[in-house]
C-alpha cells in the first residue's frame, strides 16, 4: 500500500496493527523515520489548524519499524487494522 506523509505522521502516534505480505501474523507498527520531511502541518496558530504541506507523496520512507525491532517494506502491507 502506499500512503501520504500526513498517514505516516499518525501511524507513528497511534501505531496501527498491520499486516504485511510474507509474514504470519499482525505486526504492530512502532515507527517510520521521517527525519527531513515536511512538518506535519503548516502555518498552525492558536484559531487555524494550519495546512497540509506540499508533497505528500515525495521522497517518503520505504520502510517501517514495527515492535519486534525488525524493518518492513511499507509497500507490502495488506492489511491496516
Amino acid at each position: 500500500m502506499k500512503f501520504p506523509l500526513i498517514k505516516l505522521y499518525d501511524f507513528n502516534v497511534c501505531k496501527p496493527s498491520v499486516e504485511v505480505e510474507g509474514v504470519e501474523g499482525k505486526l504492530q507498527w512502532d515507527e517510520c523515520d521521517l527525519t527531513g520531511l515536511p512538518p506535519y502541518r503548516t502555518e498552525v496558530t492558536m484559531t487555524n489548524m494550519g495546512k497540509i504541506p506540499k508533497g505528500q507523496w515525495d521522497n517518503l520512507p520505504e520502510k517501517f519499524t514495527a515492535t519486534d525491532g525488525k524493518e518492513y517494506l511499507i509497500e507490502d502491507i495488506i492489511v491496516l487494522g
